[in-house]
C-alpha cells in the first residue's frame, strides 16, 4: 500500500487538531516559536520522518531549530482558509528574552508580538480527513507529543529542545540565556 502524502502543512494541521489535554484548547497553538518547536519534535520524536514526503529541513538558527518550510506552510494554510493566524501583542512579558535579542523591528513600539494559530471549520474537516488517511501509529504519537508538551511555558519547551538537540543551538542568540554560559 502506498503511503499518503504528508507534508509540513499536514503536520501543522495534525498538531493543531490533536487533543492537547486540559492545559490548552484543541485546535489552537499559541506562538510561531512553539508551533515550530512542536513540528521539530514531531519530526525527531515520532515516526513522522517515515511519512514526510518533503524534508522539513530544520537547521540551526537564531532561536534553535528553524525551518522556513514551517512559515511557508502556515502562510499556505491561512491562504487556503484552513488556519487562522492572529498576530497580536503578547499579554505577558514571559518571553521577552526572545524579542530583546531581535535587532530593529517593524512595530511602532517594538512590542513583543505573538502569532496564535487556530483551525477554522474547514481546517477541522481537513484534520478529520487526515485522520482517515494517516497511519494510526503516527496519529497516536502526535497525540502523545501534543499532550506531553501541553501547557509548558515556551521557555521550558525551548530548553527541552536545546538540551536534547544541542547541535541546533550553534547559531542561537538565546542559547546562553536558556542553557547557561558555555564552558570552555
Amino acid at each position: 500500500m502506498e503511503s499518503p502524502e504528508f507534508d509540513v502543512d499536514d503536520a501543522i494541521v495534525l498538531l493543531l487538531g490533536s487533543e492537547p489535554g486540559q492545559q490548552e484548547r484543541r485546535g489552537e497553538i499559541r506562538g510561531i516559536t512553539r508551533l515550530e518547536k512542536l513540528v521539530f519534535l514531531m519530526d525527531k520524536e515520532t515516526s513522522a520522518e517515515e511519512y514526510f514526503t518533503e524534508d522539513p529541513e530544520f537547521e540551526a538558527y537564531n532561536f534553535g531549530p528553524f525551518s522556513s518550510k514551517v512559515y511557508k506552510a502556515v502562510d499556505t494554510l491561512v491562504e487556503a482558509g484552513l488556519v487562522e493566524d492572529s498576530a497580536q501583542l503578547s499579554r505577558t512579558d514571559d518571553d521577552m528574552w526572545e524579542s530583546e535579542k531581535l535587532i530593529g523591528g517593524d512595530d511602532e513600539s517594538n512590542a513583543f508580538r505573538t502569532r496564535n494559530f487556530r483551525l477554522t471549520p474547514l481546517g477541522e474537516e481537513y484534520f478529520d480527513a487526515l485522520q482517515q488517511e494517516l497511519p494510526a501509529k503516527l496519529l497516536q504519537q502526535t497525540q502523545k507529543l501534543r499532550k506531553q508538551f501541553s501547557g509548558w511555558p515556551l521557555r521550558d519547551l525551548v530548553r527541552y529542545v536545546y538540551q536534547k538537540y544541542e547541535s541546533y543551538t550553534s547559531k542561537s542568540l538565546i542559547r546562553d540565556d536558556i542553557l547557561g554560559p558555555r564552558r570552555i
